[in-house]
């Protein structure tokens, strides 16, 4: 892992405030939901959604999650995505049809720099990124 890729990183998370949800329905599929989530220095997602949304009735069951986070107006094959994998959990009530959800991550990976002849991305080949590097990164 080099310094570029905490940089590229730390600029995703300071730019963008969708994160994209994957929850894990009953049947063991998976369920995508955009939400817009504020970010602390442990790097902890927290949003609020209507207990009836599906991808909340799935963090009630499944706390597995998966995030990416990316720009979806960039030119194909130029975006730089930051990927990660953790927990989600309920916080409670935030009002009376709004609960309170947090994300954890435990592990983290961007985009690598294997690009064509055209500047666009050859494959997703993700570099996995340290945690606590990227803590350290994001509350400079």
């Amino acid at each position: 892992m080099e310094d570029k890729h905490l940089a590229a990183a730390v600029a995703i998370l300071k730019s963008i405030h969708y994160i994209t949800l994957a929850t894990v329905c009953e049947d063991g599929s998976p369920w995508n939901s955009p939400v817009s989530a504020t970010i602390d220095a442990d790097l902890n997602f927290s949003w609020g959604s209507n207990a009836d949304n599906i991808h909340s009735q799935n963090i009630g069951r499944d706390g597995r999650v998966f995030v990416v986070i990316f720009d979806s107006k960039a030119a194909e094959g130029t975006g730089e995505g930051l990927y990660l994998k953790g927990t989600a959990e309920e916080l409670g009530q935030e009002n009376d049809s709004i609960n309170k959800y947090r994300f954890i991550a435990n592990q983290a990976w961007v985009n690598d720099e294997a690009k064509n002849e055209n500047g666009s991305y050859k494959h997703d080949i993700r570099v996995e990124l340290n945690l606590d590097s990227l803590k350290e990164s994001f509350s400079k």
